[in-house]
C-alpha cells in the first residue's frame, strides 16, 4: 500500500512541477467530513455490506489552469463490514485512502463554482475485530459473540467520482459541498477458502461507497 502511495505522491508533484513551471498556479486544501453508505454485494453464495460510517479526509489541490486541476486526497473511516452467510458476521474495520484525481471546474457565477472529478487510488482495510451476530428469539435482541477468523489487512485499487461546489467565504476560505463515488474490489480480509478459512467473506464483486461531504477550504 505504502509503495502505491508513493507513486501516487510522485505523480501528483510530477504534475505539480510542470503546472508551476508552465503558470503560477493556485493552491487550496481543505478538511472534510463525510458519511460513508456502501451498497450491498453478493456472489459465491455471500452478501457483503456495510454500517453507515463516518469519514474525515484532507485534500490538496493545484489549479494549473482557471478550469483544470489536480487534487491528492488522504482519509480516514471506520464502520463494520457485514457478510450474511449462513450467519451474520461484522468486521469492525478502519479504512484509509490514498487518491488523485482530475478536477474540472464548470464555470464560476458569483460566490459558486461547481466542479467535477475522476481519478483512482488505494483503500486499506484495517480489521480491529470479527463477532457473529446470533438471534436471541426469546428477548429479541440479538448475541454479539466476538470470534477470531484472523481476519488479515488488505488494499484495494480504488476509482474515485463525483461533483460538487465551491462556495466562497470572507478572506481565502471557501465553503465545499461535494459527492464523492469510490469503486472497488469488495473486501474478503483474506478469510475464504484459498487461506484455508472454513468460512467464506469473499462475493468476488465490486463495492461502492457514497460519501457526501462537507468541508473548509483554504486557498493560498
Amino acid at each position: 500500500m505504502l509503495k502505491k502511495a508513493e507513486l501516487i505522491a510522485a505523480a501528483l508533484l510530477l504534475f505539480t512541477s510542470l503546472g508551476v513551471s508552465q503558470d503560477k498556479g493556485h493552491f487550496d486544501a481543505s478538511i472534510n467530513g463525510a458519511a460513508v453508505f456502501t451498497r450491498a454485494s453478493s456472489g459465491n453464495g455471500v452478501q457483503q455490506s456495510a454500517t453507515i460510517g463516518l469519514d474525515y479526509f484532507a485534500t490538496f489541490r493545484l489549479r494549473f489552469k482557471p478550469k483544470h486541476s489536480l487534487i491528492f486526497n488522504y482519509g480516514r473511516a471506520k464502520n463494520s463490514q457485514v457478510y450474511q452467510t449462513n450467519f451474520d458476521y461484522h468486521v469492525l474495520t478502519r479504512t484509509t485512502e490514498y487518491s488523485g484525481a482530475y478536477v474540472y471546474n464548470l464555470f464560476e457565477k458569483g460566490k459558486f463554482q461547481p466542479f467535477v472529478l475522476v481519478g483512482a487510488g488505494a483503500l486499506g482495510f484495517y480489521p480491529s475485530s470479527t463477532w457473529l451476530v446470533l438471534p436471541d428469539f426469546v428477548s429479541g435482541v440479538p448475541n454479539r459473540v466476538q470470534i477470531n477468523l484472523n481476519a488479515r489487512k488488505q488494499t484495494a485499487l480504488a476509482y474515485l467520482y463525483g461533483g460538487g461546489v465551491d462556495y466562497r467565504l470572507p478572506w481565502r476560505f471557501a465553503l465545499r459541498l461535494q459527492y464523492r463515488g469510490l469503486l472497488y474490489n469488495a473486501p474478503d480480509f483474506k478469510v475464504n477458502p484459498t487461506s484455508g478459512s472454513a468460512v467464506n467473506f469473499s462475493t468476488g464483486s465490486k463495492g461502492h461507497m457514497a460519501e457526501p461531504s462537507v468541508g473548509l477550504v483554504f486557498r493560498f
